[in-house]
């Protein structure tokens, strides 16, 4: 029992001594063999360069078009090689004169077959003027005209003639309607008129006849005339004159107010609400013959 007891209490003394010899022995082992590796890595990369780590080699897609720029450009080298010129002393012989003249002559064919094609294709590419159809000129006019634009005033006329508490007369609501379609359709050709090189730069408008150049500035002047004229003429004759002022009004604040001040000032839609407002008030006007409230 004391010879077990003995051994014991020594080895349970010598125990953190043997944990760290053995750390020692291990850390020595550790470091041995990571050195021996070491070595045995240099030996091998110097005397056997096989076993030794290599790049790949690069694939021949990647190396072939190298090969084809070498070889365009020992073609471009042979290509412009200048040929050696002859002295100047030595005469020409007749045959390679013949030869030389030859090929001036099919030259010159070619630059005159050549430069027709050129030239019919700068025409081509020039504006040309567009030719005028009878048949066409009634679309034509109507998109002047907006032919839509001027329907919706008529029948704003015609509600603010309904609602008027008069009895319903059919030749004076009949005068009133053409009359101020007529009058519109002198506003808007001459709105279009002022609004040509503004309308060829917007997608909604640059199809309009005189954008396209389907008739000309004058004959556009001369149809808001023919309708401006009679149209006023029928309101303040056939009406009232207090209906042909209104009309000529008008007129005068949608050319010259509502369209230059489009591009100057937002003030621009309270005018064009005024111009919106005033066929209603034409056709009260032209039944009542007055501005009262009836």
């Amino acid at each position: 029992g004391l010879f077990v007891w003995h051994l014991k209490n020594t080895g349970i003394r010598q125990l953190p001594c043997r944990f760290v010899h053995l750390w020692h022995v291990a850390n020595d082992r550790l470091i041995t063999f990571q050195y021996f590796t070491f070595l045995k890595r240099m030996y091998v990369t110097q005397y056997n360069k096989d076993l030794s780590q290599r790049a790949k080699p690069k694939s021949d897609s990647v190396a072939f078009p190298f090969r084809e720029l070498q070889q365009l450009d020992q073609d471009k080298k042979i290509i412009h090689e200048i040929r050696r010129i002859s002295p100047v002393h030595q005469p020409l012989s007749e045959t390679s004169s013949r030869k030389e003249l030859r090929e001036m002559k099919s030259a010159a064919e070619t630059e005159d077959s050549v430069t027709p094609v050129r030239a019919e294709s700068k025409d081509d590419r020039q504006w040309k003027e567009m030719k005028l159809r009878l048949d066409d000129l009634p679309g034509i006019l109507a998109r002047l005209s907006k032919i839509k634009l001027t329907a919706l005033v008529v029948s704003t006329t015609s509600a603010g003639f309904a609602m008027a508490p008069v009895p319903f007369d059919l030749t004076c609501f009949l005068l009133a309607s053409l009359g101020t379609g007529l009058a519109s359709c002198a506003a808007n050709s001459i709105n279009q008129f002022f609004e040509v090189p503004f309308d060829s730069n917007m997608n909604r408008t640059k199809t309009r006849p005189l954008v396209r150049g389907q008739i000309s500035p004058l004959l556009a002047v001369c149809f808001a005339a023919s309708c401006g004229v009679p149209g006023i003429a029928l309101l303040t004759l056939g009406v009232n004159p207090l209906t042909g002022a209104l009309g000529a009004f008008n007129i005068f604040l949608y050319t010259c107010c509502y369209t230059p001040m489009k591009r100057m000032s937002i003030a621009n839609t309270w005018v064009g609400a005024v111009v919106g407002a005033i066929p209603p008030v034409m056709g009260w006007t032209a039944a009542t013959g007055s501005l009262d409230a009836g």
